[in-house]
This record gives structure tokens, sequence and C-alpha cells, in this order.
């Protein structure tokens, strides 16, 4: 009986080890900050805060006249091997946009095509409707997401890397 016990707790383990957390980037921003450290092993080129492939994140953005200060940055890694990724923005209450880059944070970081922007995948949803970003037959790299207030209005949302 004592067998059964401890492979179904090491069982129990294992998957509670390779489950990460949901975030929440509102009042307590420090905190999911850590905890998305602890579940990412990838370190982010600032300002992109690291979460990991599998992720939920809720945070907020300010309103803010200016870019970036509309923005937010997000990084995961994703190994080889995988058929797609898909990256979701919902629940906001003002009209967000995606972008999408791999390999440093300039490869999002930009407004305007003439002034090299250098996003690889992106989605401008209109309104409140959910963006989303699927990458398929992902190369094994570091990705990063920014995520625009159009207008600079303050909204929370949630990002989903699934």
């Amino acid at each position: 009986m004592k067998v059964h016990f401890l492979t179904a707790s090491l069982a129990a383990l294992a998957v509670a080890a390779c489950t990460p957390p949901a975030i929440d980037g509102g009042a307590n921003t420090q905190n999911a900050a850590q905890m998305a450290s602890a579940a990412a092993p990838v370190s982010c080129e600032s300002p992109a805060q690291p979460t990991a492939l599998g992720a939920t994140v809720n945070a907020n953005i300010p309103a803010a006249t200016s870019y970036p200060e509309n923005a937010r940055y997000f990084c995961f890694a994703a190994p080889a091997g995988l058929q797609s990724i898909t990256i979701t923005v919902s629940g906001m209450s003002a009209d967000l946009d995606l972008f999408v880059g791999s390999n440093g944070i300039q490869s999002v970081q930009g407004v305007d095509i003439q002034q090299g922007q250098t996003y690889e995948w992106m989605s401008r949803a209109e309104g409140t409707a959910t963006d989303s970003v699927t990458i398929d037959n992902p190369r094994a790299a570091t990705y990063y997401v920014e995520i625009v207030s159009y207008m600079g209005e303050a909204s929370p949302f949630t990002l989903a890397i699934r």
C-alpha cells in the first residue's frame, strides 16, 4: 500500500511541477513578476517580463499618451519540435494590439514601419475583440510579446500562451 501512495504522490508532484501558475499582474505586480520568473527558465531583455509557455497572465496597461509607456512586454522560451504556439490577448476594456517577434526585445518594439518596425507577427483586432497570433512550426527561440493600447487608454487584459 505504501508503494502505491508514494508512487501517486510522486506523480502528483511531477504534474504540479510542470504546471505553470496563473499570474495576476494587477495590484500584486511584484509577486506576479516573481511567480513568472520562477515558472520561466528564460532571461528576458528589459522591460519584458518572463513568463512560460502554457501560462496565463492577468495584467494592466495604464493610460499613457506616448509609446512605449502605453505598452507591456513579455517573453517566453519555446523548445524545438512544437507544432504551433498561439498567443491571445483577451478581457480588455480598450483597443489593444498584439505584436510578436523572436530573439530580442527589438523584434517587437517600434510603432511605425518607416521607423524600423520589426515584429514578425501581429494582430490588430478591432475594439475589445480578442487578439490572437498563431505561429506554425515555431523554431526553438525566445519569443517576445508586445501588447499596446492603441489609443493610450488604460485597460486590463489576459495574455495566454499555448
